[in-house]
């Protein structure tokens, strides 16, 4: 079996994704793997029989524990009895955690909305292993309600929980604390955590934490985002790295403490998966510290030595097996498929032993192209300068920043306070660091911006770089070298013409809630349009309320939408008018986005938004230009008119709204933002002859648009609604939808549908909904 483990560790991969996706390509993967174990590698009769008994098992292992994992909950149950199982999370006036129903065993997702600072300050308290009565709703998770978008359900299925309990009382009054080894650990860790934050000073606790427990959640959402774009987020992740440090620390303070080898290593296998715990069980964490037990063990029972290779992919299958839903973590997913790069690469690392700078930019390199699809398909961005700023950063992080924090915690946990200036003198250096990451990340073309890779994409990923590494490892020339570094530069090249010569145009209605925005995407990308922003409506909070990372649809919904379709350069981002449902997340379009040119309606007063807007467009030298009636445009033939609004400044401001009319893929459509009875009016009136095929709703089907007139004129045949599920505002209003029912007209909602897709190729086109395709070809 030596050095085979890594063919039993793919049989075993593919069974479980067989199981849990249903997906015939799985088993199609596995034939091939089986005919390329008999052809080329030469596997015996014996070897065969046990690499196909190992996909059958992990496919038995993950279809039964997929049945035995569903909910024994109806959803109707209102009273429950709670083991919170990690600490709480508190943002403002946020609450949530995971909790084990007891008479069920049940995960649940808790979630509660504060209403009190008392009542935060009692939730607070609250710790692990505690047993309450808790009362509250039932509510399924979500589905991603937009392409690409993170899907919150599919992510709590593989985490094997169905359902979130909305918190309406908990007693904490009459709580119970449970006792047995796992709460009495996970107690400590929270108690470590909170000690840190308690005595740490404001820029050092949160990286303490991250590097010493695990937890990342108090880290500055902008300082986070600085590191992801820099490319070296893993740095201030638990890692191999920290494992070994700490356990280096562990064995040199045993000897020491004249403890002999023999026995530090029977201390050392007892406290590794106490470490586990301690640090929140985060796949990376595991993988490292469950190959560091298999190390010590063969060191202390046998003389046998494996491979590291295959100590990883015996890890891997012990860990598959105990959790198949774990292959669809992205932790674990990094950790594996970068550790397998590095192991694998170990004999072309050699050469650059004795060479520090060229071995951390090898290392570097390696790593980042073994994770490029996978952060690609997850984040559809890959970092262009992580080569060159993992140079800086990891010397600085392994040898002087996560070494001095765990000793400053275990020194101030023996002599307190006595440590606080040279924690002041840690944190004020740390805080250089961190503005020298905000200023570095804030540098154009840190990322490449490709979306989310095709399927057949990532299987040419998958087939590309391990024979880039192939080839680099063969290379004995520079010329050759070079040659080997075209095969992954490619890969990123023909994604990158998937976009540009996509020969299908589209329109998206992208669910934001309550609010609009659309996207149009001609063929060849000849031309990019974002109509309206969504946004997230503000109101007054007290202090103790406000979220460190509050929700915005901007940054949240339509960033993140844009990207995945590999976008980075809107033609026009055109504002229809100046409500926030409009227009709030234009902020985060234009600071993460070029935008060629800003489209507002020319009106006497512009709204606070809409100055802001133009204030950025100034400082970041966007032109802005004052849509009005007769204005238009022609892109690869297909021609945009604005029809509304005319120099009449007297009309309300949704009246003002700018209205577009635009003939693509065999349809005739009309855009009319927040467009109602008076704006109507005067649209027909300045239009006599208009007929359009596909009208996008005004005001959200609001009761004072779409009136009967406009109907009987324009004569659509398909209505197209943005309004955010049970809204508030009870859009569409009833008398709207009557209407467009009594003419035949097709509804398509995004409250109901998620987000609506056209996509065409010249005269023809087909329409499609995020929940479900909707049957409607265009010829």
């Amino acid at each position: 079996m030596k050095g085979n483990w890594i063919f039993i560790c793919l049989s075993a991969l593919l069974g479980a994704l067989f199981a849990l996706d249903g997906h015939w390509i799985f088993f199609g993967l596995a034939i091939l793997l089986f005919l390329f174990l008999i052809q080329l590698r030469k596997f015996s009769a014996s070897m065969m029989i046990v690499t196909v008994f190992i996909f059958i098992l992990f496919l038995g292992r993950a279809e039964i524990g997929d049945r035995l994992a569903q909910t024994l909950f109806t959803g109707e149950e209102k009273a429950f009895s709670i083991l919170f199982e990690e600490p709480p999370k508190i943002d403002g006036n946020y609450f949530t955690t995971y909790g084990k129903d007891e008479d069920t065993k049940e995960t649940l997702v808790l979630q509660h909305r504060l209403s009190t600072i008392e009542e935060k300050e009692a939730f607070e308290q609250i710790s692990v292993g505690t047993v309450c009565k808790v009362k509250g709703t039932l509510e399924p998770p979500e589905p991603s309600r937009n392409p690409n978008a993170f899907d919150y359900k599919e992510y709590l299925r593989h985490e094997q929980i169905s359902w979130i309990l909305d918190v309406e009382n908990i007693d904490l009054n009459k709580c119970e604390e449970k006792r047995n080894v796992l709460t009495f650990l996970q107690k400590i860790r929270q108690n470590g955590i909170q000690y840190i934050y308690a005595h740490f000073p404001q820029n050092t606790a949160p990286f303490a934490s991250a590097l010493i427990f695990g937890d990342r959640n108090l880290i500055e959402p902008d300082l986070m985002t600085a590191y992801q774009r820099l490319g070296i987020v893993h740095l201030i992740a638990l890692s191999g790295l920290n494992v070994a440090m700490l356990i280096g620390i562990l064995f040199y303070t045993g000897l020491r403490l004249h403890v002999t080898r023999e026995k530090m290593v029977y201390v050392l296998m007892a406290f590794v998966p106490i470490y586990i715990i301690l640090t929140g069980g985060a796949p990376s964490v595991i993988r490292a510290c469950l190959m560091m037990l298999f190390a010590l063990v063969l060191t202390k029972f046998s003389r046998k030595k494996l491979m590291p290779v295959d100590i990883l992919s015996i890890v891997f299958v012990g860990y598959v097996f105990i959790d198949p839903h774990i292959v669809y973590n992205v932790g674990f997913q990094l950790s594996f498929v970068v550790t397998y790069a590095l192991i694998l690469s170990a004999s072309m690392l050699e050469k650059y032993t004795l060479k520090p700078v060229a071995f951390l930019i090898a290392t570097s390199i390696i790593s980042q192209i073994a994770s490029m699809p996978i952060l690609l398909y997850h984040f559809f961005e890959f970092s262009l300068v992580s080569f060159i700023v993992n140079l800086v950063y990891v010397p600085l992080f392994s040898v002087v920043i996560t070494p001095v924090l765990m000793i400053m915690y275990f020194l101030h946990l023996l002599i307190g306070d006595m440590l606080n200036p040279l924690l002041h003198f840690f944190d004020f250096n740390l805080r250089l660091v961190h503005q020298l990451t905000l200023f570095l990340s804030k540098f154009p073309f840190n990322t490449l911006v490709l979306g989310r890779p095709s399927n057949l994409l990532l299987v040419l990923y998958c087939v590309g770089i391990p024979y880039f590494f192939f080839r680099w490892e063969r290379a004995r020339t520079i010329k050759q070298t070079v040659l080997a570094f075209i095969i992954p530069i490619s890969l990123l090249a023909i994604q990158l013409l998937t976009i540009k010569l996509d020969v299908t145009g589209e329109v998206t209605i992208i669910d934001v809630g309550q609010g609009d925005s659309i996207l149009i995407q001609l063929p060849m990308n000849k031309g990019t349009y974002l109509i309206d922003t969504g946004g997230t409506l503000e109101f007054p909070t007290e202090e103790w309320m406000e979220r460190a990372d509050p929700f915005e649809v901007g940054k949240d919904v339509v960033v993140p939408y844009l990207k995945s379709k590999g976008i980075t350069k809107l033609d026009k981002l055109i504002l229809t008018h100046g409500d926030m449902d409009h227009v709030g997340g234009a902020k985060a379009v234009l600071q993460t986005l070029k935008v060629r040119e800003v489209v507002l309606p020319k009106v006497e007063v512009s709204s606070e938004l809409e100055t802001e807007i133009m204030d950025l467009c100034d400082e970041k030298k966007i032109p802005v230009h004052f849509g009005m009636k007769g204005d238009a445009w022609t892109d690869a033939g297909y021609r945009f008119e604005v029809l509304s609004p005319s120099n009449m400044t007297h009309l309300g401001k949704n009246d003002q709204s700018i209205v577009i009319y635009a003939d693509f893929g065999g349809l005739r459509w009309l855009f009319t933002g927040d467009l109602e009875e008076e704006g109507e009016r005067k649209l027909l009136a300045s239009y006599p002859n208009l007929k359009v095929d596909v009208l996008k709703v005004g005001h959200h089907g609001s009761k004072t648009s779409t009136t009967e007139s406009l109907l009987e004129q324009l004569e659509p045949k398909i209505a197209l609604i943005s309004a955010g599920e049970n809204n508030r505002f009870g859009h569409p209003h009833g008398d709207v939808l009557t209407r467009l029912e009594e003419r035949s007209i097709r509804i398509y909602r995004t409250d109901e549908n998620g987000a609506i897709t056209f996509q065409f190729r010249g005269e023809k086109g087909t329409f499609f909904s995020q929940f479900h395709m909707i049957k409607r070809n265009t010829n």
